[in-house]
């Protein structure tokens, strides 16, 4: 696994993508996206195949809501169970095999894996900035997390407080304006094309031709 892979899964742990012990000394991880984001979901099976990954073959299915009567497509890959995905595992899962925020977290993340976190979880702020949605972490992991951004990168943020069911309320982090605009430029350059728009740029599409998932 090398550095590139490694700081990809660091942002898609942080994000959409779950990570799974198995057995004592292995561990994969599986990454989903809805239909509508195939192009996105294929430029990151994509860049891991390039950079090495053996991964199994992507695939799609659909899943019937019956709360709002639709039926909802996705697609998604899962990593075979490998060694070198173990200490990850051990870094982002607690005993009982739930997700956490490792403490040295400001010693992984990089731009590449900034990039990837906010592509899965960025929701975009049409005033500038973006928030992170860190619904599923504790205060005090979000705490981890602001620090590691303004250390990291030197990013001003702040808490907005969301109403969860039943009354529960949980933290997301909203990165401001001025200090996303200065960091863009090292962003942009792993951003796909059409995440863009979460901080608020525009490009010219990718070319993500190879392996795409059919629909």
């Amino acid at each position: 696994m090398n550095k590139i892979i490694k700081e990809v899964f660091i942002g898609m742990l942080l994000g959409d993508g779950h990570i799974r012990r198995s057995g004592l000394d292995k561990a994969y991880i599986t990454f989903e996206q809805s239909a509508k984001k195939t192009e996105y979901f294929n430029y990151v099976y994509n860049l891991l195949q390039k950079e090495g990954l053996d991964i199994p073959e992507a695939k799609s299915y659909s899943r019937f809501d019956s709360r709002y009567d639709i039926t909802n497509e996705s697609v998604h890959f899962t990593t075979k169970s490998l060694t070198e995905l173990k200490p990850l595992a051990d870094m982002f899962l607690n005993e009982e095999g739930k997700k956490k925020i490792p403490s040295n977290i400001g010693e992984l993340l990089t731009y590449r894996s900034l990039a990837q976190w906010i592509m899965d979880d960025g929701q975009q702020v049409k005033k500038g900035g973006v928030t992170l949605c860190t619904d599923s972490f504790k205060s005090e992991e979000v705490g981890i997390l602001r620090e590691a951004l303004k250390t990291n990168f030197n990013l001003i943020t702040s808490i907005h407080k969301k109403k969860g069911k039943n009354k529960s309320v949980y933290e997301r982090i909203y990165i401001n304006k001025s200090s996303l605009d200065e960091v863009k430029p090292s962003l942009k350059d792993h951003f796909h094309s059409s995440m863009l728009y979460k901080i608020n740029e525009n490009s010219e599409p990718m070319d993500t031709s190879a392996n795409l998932i059919e629909n």
